[in-house]
């Protein structure tokens, strides 16, 4: 179901070679492609007027970011996409399967087993969805492609067009009329609950071949949907019941994604069913005498389509310049040695069998280098590794920690009585939550890593700590803010930056201790994400019930065009100070239309825009505006300790620190100080890893401005009052960020000018 690329059509996106066309559409184009790995992809490429609009990529970066967080196997993984390209493309795994609807349309109902047990998967992968904190919003039986091992949930709503019956906006409709749910008929928000009566749209029409509240016009779909019950005949007594549980008109009357999963499992299926799993993992349903569930038809559909998909054309082998001189042999080494060195283009050549023999593992990972600083030999030490796992998404964060651990991994290598040597291993993941675990993986695999600096984002955070947990790698992340890590990694994952949420309040403490008080105005867009939002009611509630001054608090829903209006709204009521917390393109925007209307009141944005491009691209508009964070600018600071860490820096990397810099330093010596107190004195011996996590748990370490130390969930310890002296307020000024002090320094000022 493809057909060939035009002449048109690009050959490559970024890492993905393009092989044929799936389908075109108004927004764009998707296409077959496969990554140097062989991993084959569905590359959706956005074209026309989306491409063009501002608000349209900040909504299908954050989306992107959402799906991310899922791992399950029956929800179609994100390999990759880009924002910010000249036209934004989306990469995810390509099932070439057919659809539920194709498979009914052609063979019928599905029997009431196949239908059970694709329910049950699919209860599974929403179950994994809701675990992560997200809603599908968009379950329905063309959503859900086959496959002979189980079925693969997809399409989050990335991507989607402003006309789309599937976006997300007050008082809109979301999701697909005839499966959507009564309450996003309503226009109101969708919950996992809606998931779940969709999902029990797709099983009542999985074992009638119908939807359950018929077909027609939208707007007759959305009134059945809310006021007509469901049409369940033809389903037998036991399924019927569950379904019509699923298509509870109130909410809290339908099972969870858990509980369904649960109760399609453990009831006895109607035609004599068990539960057993393939050698591979995959949960499949078999009859007695060992034939799938899949009836014939449906399964020979799906093995054609299979091989129709996988029928690739070859692909012309990459050109390269051989006319580019060779490289000089090496001092000492023959000429005719150099001559036989592997030339780039055979080694692109090799590049396919090398990588089938690495297992498919991903590109970045297999991107490895270590420590181009090696540790200095002449004696013969024990060669420990220290991993850093970052990821490519991040450059900013991902590139001051690995500069952070080589700088420390230099400075212990210069000692002279050192009884080890260390070198640094990097790994980077592309943000998503299968390649943060391929990368926890490779590190925990590779037994001369002793630790790992990272992740250093939430989504590869909160995949990758399982695996290092699991096999008691030890690692410190210094830039994550989601506290909950603990739950999945209970000895080995540690923090030592400051709880996210908690940023909200110090907004309000910071205009406290500045006598900068009045009535507020708090722009909530949600594309900025679920921490975003925790600030946000933190701040209204510290700076009204806690404060005692006035808000009026303005929410922008995902996937909208609404912060100018929530903006030109607040400034009617006459705030006096502003916030905008949402991401930077809606941030950048609103710093342009305050500064148009003349507002000079004091103005904040959210804390995970410090270190970005804003004052860049706010120009003059952003001049003033305030970031609260708990990342310091070590060149500002006076200790002793701050001077000698921004000398070092300077020298080896000929700039002043970067932000997060300090951060990342601190959290690599207190690592490296805790291991070497591992390391056994007798020779040969090797340290074991889960001693290191002890330790860390019990650990304190001072560093440049702050002590740090764990609570009982190995979270960064801001009991007491030092937090406000590790606290910062950064000002825009004359194009960058200037770190004005600690809220402990304003705090006091303010009290020697009263």
């Amino acid at each position: 179901m493809s057909e060939p690329l035009r002449p048109a059509d690009p050959s490559r996106i970024a890492g993905f070679r393009l092989l044929r066309r799936l389908g075109a559409g108004g927004m764009g184009v998707v296409y077959l492609g496969r990554e140097d790995d062989g991993t084959l992809a569905a590359v959706k490429v956005i074209r026309g007027e989306s491409a063009d609009d501002p608000a349209f990529r900040a909504r299908f970066a954050r989306e992107v970011e959402l799906a991310q967080r899922v791992t399950s196997r029956w929800v179609v993984p994100v390999l990759g996409a880009d924002a910010q390209a000249a036209e934004p493309w989306l990469a995810t795994v390509f099932v070439p399967g057919p659809s539920l609807v194709e498979a009914v349309a052609a063979h019928g109902p599905l029997p009431t087993a196949t239908a059970r047990s694709l329910g049950r998967l699919l209860a599974d992968a929403l179950a994994d969805v809701h675990a992560a904190g997200l809603v599908h919003r968009d379950v329905k039986p063309g959503n859900v492609l086959l496959a002979l091992d189980g079925p693969r949930l997809i399409d989050f709503g990335v991507a989607r067009a402003d006309d789309d019956t599937a976006l997300t906006a007050s008082g809109m409709v979301v999701g697909s009329p005839g499966f959507l749910s009564p309450e996003q008929a309503r226009g109101e928000p969708a919950t996992a609950a809606s998931d779940v009566f969709s999902l029990g749209g797709v099983l009542a029409y999985a074992l009638t071949g119908r939807p359950p509240f018929g077909s027609g016009a939208p707007e007759a779909l959305l009134y059945r949907t809310v006021h007509d019950e469901p049409t369940l005949d033809g389903i037998e007594d036991a399924s019927r019941a569950l379904v019509a549980r699923c298509l509870s008109k109130e909410p809290g009357d339908r099972p969870t994604a858990e509980e369904l999963r649960r109760l399609l499992t453990e009831d006895d299926d109607p035609d004599g069913a068990t539960e057993r799993p393939d050698p591979d993992g995959a949960a499949r349903l078999h009859r007695p005498d060992g034939t799938t569930h899949l009836p014939d038809a449906v399964a020979r559909m799906i093995a054609a389509r299979s091989a129709e998909g996988l029928a690739l054309p070859e692909i012309e082998p990459t050109e390269v310049d051989e006319s580019a001189a060779a490289p000089a042999p090496a001092e000492g080494e023959p000429q005719d040695t150099a001559d036989r060195r592997p030339t780039r283009r055979r080694l692109l050549l090799a590049g396919g069998a090398l990588l089938l023999a690495a297992g498919g593992a991903s590109a970045a990972a297999l991107l490895a280098n270590r420590d181009d600083d090696k540790a200095p030999t002449g004696k013969n030490r024990p060669l420990y590794v220290l991993g850093v796992h970052a990821t490519e998404s991040a450059a900013l964060i991902s590139r001051v920690s690995e500069r952070a651990a080589r700088l420390a991994v230099a400075q212990h290598n210069a000692a002279a009585d050192r009884a080890y040597d260390l070198t640094v291993k990097v790994l980077r993941d592309r943000g998503d939550a299968a390649g943060a675990q391929d990368v926890a993986g490779r590190f925990t695999a590779d037994r001369d890593v002793v630790a790992v600096l990272g992740p250093v984002t939430e989504t590869p955070m909160r995949s990758a700590a399982k695996v290092y947990g699991q096999a008691g790698l030890t690692h410190v992340s210094s830039t994550t803010g989601q506290q909950d890590y603990f739950v999945t990694s209970p000895s080995t994952s540690f923090q030592t930056g400051m709880a996210h949420t908690a940023l909200g309040g110090w907004i309000a403490l910071h205009a406290m201790v500045t006598n900068r008080l009045g009535r507020i105005g708090v722009v909530l867009d949600r594309s900025g994400g679920t921490t975003i939002q925790d600030q946000a009611s933190l701040l209204v509630q510290q700076w009204r019930d806690v404060l005692g001054a006035q808000v009026v608090p303005q929410v922008v829903a995902e996937e909208t065009d609404d912060g100018p209006e929530a903006v030109r709204a607040l400034l009617a009521t006459g705030v006096t100070a502003f916030a905008y917390l949402g991401p930077l393109d809606a941030t950048v925007a609103a710093a342009g239309q305050l500064a148009s209307a003349g507002f000079d009141g004091p103005r904040w944005m959210q804390h995970l825009l410090y270190g970005t491009d804003f004052p860049r691209r706010a120009g003059a508009a952003g001049q003033g505006w305030y970031v609260v964070d708990s990342a310091a600018d070590p060149s500002a600071l006076t200790t002793k300790a701050a001077r000698d860490f921004t000398a070092a820096w300077r020298k080896r990397y000929g700039a002043a620190p970067e932000p997060y810099a300090a951060e990342a330093y601190d959290s690599v010596r207190m690592l490296l100080g805790e291991f070497a107190r591992t390391v056994p004195a007798r020779t040969g011996a090797r340290p074991e890893r889960a001693a290191l996590g002890e330790r860390m748990a019990k650990a304190k370490y001072q560093g440049m401005d702050r002590t740090y130390a764990f609570g009982d969930y190995h979270q960064f310890d801001s009991s007491g009052q030092g937090w406000m002296r590790s606290t910062y307020v950064h000002e825009v000024r004359d194009g960058r960020f200037r770190q004005l002090g600690s809220l402990a320094d304003l705090q006091g000022a303010g009290n020697a000018q009263s």
